[in-house]
């Protein structure tokens, strides 16, 4: 699943996809050319992906909605530190806000 967005801080969006099955990020930094993976969610619990910048850094941050359990999970880029919050019940579709760039 595309998830493209800015996670690296640089202005620009990296190239991103999100494989549930492998509950794994890779994130092609447009800052650096290298590639980098983050273990992230879980596609057989319902996770749907919602990158945004959730700690204020700048940088988006890998997160998912968990439908089962109407919280969101975000690993934040500034510490790696766990965001979790609910709100959400299983019929809701996510939206998350497009980054500014």
């Amino acid at each position: 699943m595309p998830v493209a967005a800015d996670y690296d801080g640089d202005g620009k969006a990296d190239i991103a996809i999100w494989r549930g099955a492998e509950s794994r990020w890779y994130v092609l930094r447009s800052s650096d050319d290298v590639v980098q993976t983050v273990s992230w969610g879980t596609a057989s619990l319902g996770d749907v992906p919602v990158p945004g910048d959730y700690d204020g850094n700048g940088k988006t941050d890998v997160a998912v909605w968990r439908p089962t359990d109407g919280n969101w999970y975000a690993k934040l880029s500034r510490n790696g530190a766990v965001l979790t919050k609910a709100h959400g019940q299983p019929d809701d579709t996510p939206v998350s806000r497009k980054p500014q760039l």
